[in-house]
């Protein structure tokens, strides 16, 4: 834990000098300090882009299809109405909103913890980059927040990738359609008309499904691409921080020229080039001294929350026309 906090102590001096005013640069060179802030200023905004996918993925996997709000309306009715259990709130709220997810704490305490980690960061910066003093702890800690930021949504990234996200009630929709189709059809074998009819929604049915699969597959990758990008911008902008005092302008220059051409080179690539990299930052953070302790006490929470994901959505699979209210 030594190690840790001296390394935190370091980095926090310098992160804190790449985003302070005149008054904190203290016998520093100025332009570096105002060189470094451009470059943590991409890391707070990527960071926020990758932050508001993740919760965009989780939306995503919980929406249910779209419906009718007639028919809607209407089934609501008679399955309160057909009911035999007790008529009480609770009742009713689950005619109203069948589809209402279960609560999963594990995954609100990683939204609420990455959520933390930005507003601590953010708020830290905002002051800095209004030009008021803070105080040394404020800095440091503003390394603290950035440093699990980054190997939080780094961790995150590769878990989704293994346990990729899963469009569960559209899914279930188009397969409660094809079970209703597939039965009518058996049941009109002395129609060819009506089968004729049936075959042409059964091919729309399946193109819904490929859809969806595409879509899951863009979701996906849209998020890995994000954090990727905050990542590879956090861990440079950190290191580049650490290394602050033994750079020269032109170093330091460089550097933050490096870190914004990172932004914008992971925004359209190849999605193999987007994994490729994401896996070496990953590599690096589970080995380098400065790395690995963070990565180490962060990888079994961020895993756990990212691949509780899809048992407590799956919960909800059953297909609507089997889903009623208890009786």
């Amino acid at each position: 834990m030594r190690e840790v906090a001296v390394g935190f102590g370091r980095c926090g001096k310098y992160l804190g000098l790449m985003l302070v005013s005149v008054s904190l640069v203290s016998g520093c060179s100025v332009e570096k300090a105002r060189t470094l802030q451009a470059a943590a200023a991409q890391f707070r905004n990527e960071s926020l882009a990758a932050i508001a996918a993740i919760d965009n993925l989780r939306q995503r996997e919980l929406e249910p299809p779209p419906r009718n709000a007639g028919d809607t309306r209407q089934e609501t009715i008679r399955k309160l109405l057909n009911s035999k259990s007790p008529l009480n709130a609770e009742l009713i709220e689950l005619a109203l909103n069948p589809y209402q997810p279960p609560r999963d704490r594990e995954w609100e305490a990683f939204m609420t913890d990455l959520q933390s980690q930005y507003d601590g960061f953010a708020a830290i910066f905002d002051r800095l980059e209004g030009g008021a003093v803070v105080g040394n702890q404020d800095v440091q800690k503003s390394a603290e927040y950035a440093r699990t930021l980054t190997v939080q949504m780094a961790l995150f990234a590769e878990a989704i990738q293994k346990n990729p996200p899963v469009l569960v009630r559209h899914r279930s929709w188009v397969i409660a359609n094809l079970r209703r189709v597939r039965r009518d059809y058996q049941a009109a074998s002395s129609n060819p008309t009506r089968q004729n009819t049936l075959e042409n929604q059964t091919g729309e049915l399946l193109t819904q499904w490929q859809r969806l699969r595409q879509e899951e597959r863009q979701i996906l990758e849209a998020t890995v691409r994000q954090c990727a990008k905050a990542v590879a911008i956090g861990k440079d902008v950190i290191e580049l921080a650490d290394r602050y005092d033994d750079l020269s302008l032109n170093e330091i220059s460089l550097g933050v020229s490096r870190i914004l051409t990172t932004a914008s080179s992971l925004t359209g690539r190849d999605y193999s080039r987007t994994q490729s990299r994401l896996n070496r930052l990953i590599g690096d953070f589970q080995t380098d001294p400065f790395w690995q302790p963070v990565t180490r006490e962060l990888f079994d929470r961020v895993n756990t929350a990212a691949n509780r994901r899809n048992p407590s959505v799956r919960a909800l699979e059953l297909p609507s026309s089997e889903r009623s209210v208890p009786r």
